[in-house]
């Protein structure tokens, strides 16, 4: 697991840089509420309007991406790919934090089960 942990290391570091880019691009999604913009959007400045809430997010996500490409470079693919799993980890911490969704017991055992998985893959590597 230490030589796997120090061949994928930077390539494990910038991955869940990654997956918590691509998770806060989300939550800015969802906060964005476009919902309730949906009526204005037949004008340019409705449009424009939109377009301003949800690009923040688009950056994010879009850094995100850039970022996991740059960490496959530093890796096994079979070993970082699955870190890219710990978004779903950040993703449920987000939303609780600022969402004030709640995190039942299933959910827990589910995060628990994708952390053992990504700590499992993680030293896998030969």
């Amino acid at each position: 697991m230490k030589e796997s942990l120090k061949k994928n290391g930077k390539g494990i570091i910038l991955m869940s840089i990654s997956a918590l880019s691509l998770s806060v691009g989300q939550l800015l999604w969802k906060l964005a509420d476009l919902g309730s913009m949906m009526g204005d959007i037949g004008s340019f400045s409705g449009v424009m309007a939109v377009f301003l809430k949800v690009l923040p997010g688009f950056i994010i996500y879009a850094v995100g991406a850039l970022i996991m490409t740059v960490a496959l470079g530093y890796g096994e693919l079979s070993v970082l790919q699955p870190v890219n799993s710990m978004s779903y980890v950040f993703a449920l911490i987000l939303s609780a934090i600022f969402l004030t969704e709640p995190i039942t017991p299933l959910k827990v055992i589910g995060i628990l089960v994708i952390i053992a998985g990504v700590i499992l893959m993680g030293g896998s590597s030969k």
